[in-house]
């Protein structure tokens, strides 16, 4: 068997090979991604010192790179396995998260040096789009009297009632985020109280995680009014 990372290949049966799933969760507990991990532990062999040397640096500078793909090969070192973590098809592409050499005892460094290399990939679960979604409403007067009060030359104020009846005014206010693309904005919740001209829609910018783009976060903002009394509760997703 042969494992290649991007342009490297580790000699033939060289490294072990551990590989571990676990899922990732999202705020809202589904599961939005999983997490690929690989442990690569192996043994580097030279005639002497100075090709070890170089045996090290060349390991070192094939792992001091993200974003290649990782895959193990059969001895015709063309055949693919099953076991492969392909960069483009994850979220920020392969990482490598160590590159270690554990033992320092006994004969080492003399024609042969002990390593362990960690990498790891995100793999979407595009299922589950929706990161996050939160919204509010908010509620502003009882549909009473509005009182003013008068600035007199002498002595306080002087309250006056200018309406009998006022207007009672509401907002709903949210947030989504989405993994790969924009979530759907929340509609209305009151549709025939709305007043269109304030209606707002502000879409951000995603983040860019290596050569990928995730977290879609739009936001909505709708103003309501009415004769009478507005009652409702936010949406639930």
């Amino acid at each position: 068997m042969y494992l290649k990372y991007g342009p490297y290949t580790h000699a033939q049966n060289e490294p072990a090979v551990q590989i571990g799933k676990r899922a990732v969760f999202s705020p809202r507990g589904y599961r939005q991604a999983v997490r690929e991990s690989w442990r690569i532990v192996g043994v580097l062999h030279a005639a002497s010192q100075s090709s070890l040397t170089a045996a090290i640096a060349a390991l070192r500078s094939a792992y001091s790179v993200n974003g290649f793909d990782l895959q193990l090969y059969l001895d015709d070192q063309t055949t693919p396995t099953d076991h492969a973590l392909i960069s483009a098809a994850s979220l920020g592409g392969t990482r490598v998260t160590a590159l270690e050499f554990p033992t320092g005892t006994g004969a080492e460094y003399s024609t042969f040096r002990s390593y362990s290399i960690a990498v790891e990939a995100d793999f979407p679960d595009t299922g589950n789009n929706l990161l996050d979604f939160s919204e509010t409403v908010s509620f502003e007067g009882s549909g009473g009297p509005r009182v003013i009060f008068l600035d007199t030359l002498d002595g306080p104020p002087q309250p006056q009632m200018a309406q009998q009846q006022t207007t009672c005014r509401a907002r709903q206010q949210g947030r989504a985020v989405g993994l790969a693309t924009y979530p759907a904005v929340a509609p209305p919740i009151w549709p025939a109280a709305e007043m269109q001209e304030h209606r707002r829609l502000v879409l951000r910018a995603p983040r860019r995680v290596a050569g990928n783009l995730t977290q879609f976060a739009v936001e909505w903002s709708y103003v309501f009014e009415s004769v009478g009394p507005i009652a409702g509760l936010p949406n639930v997703v």
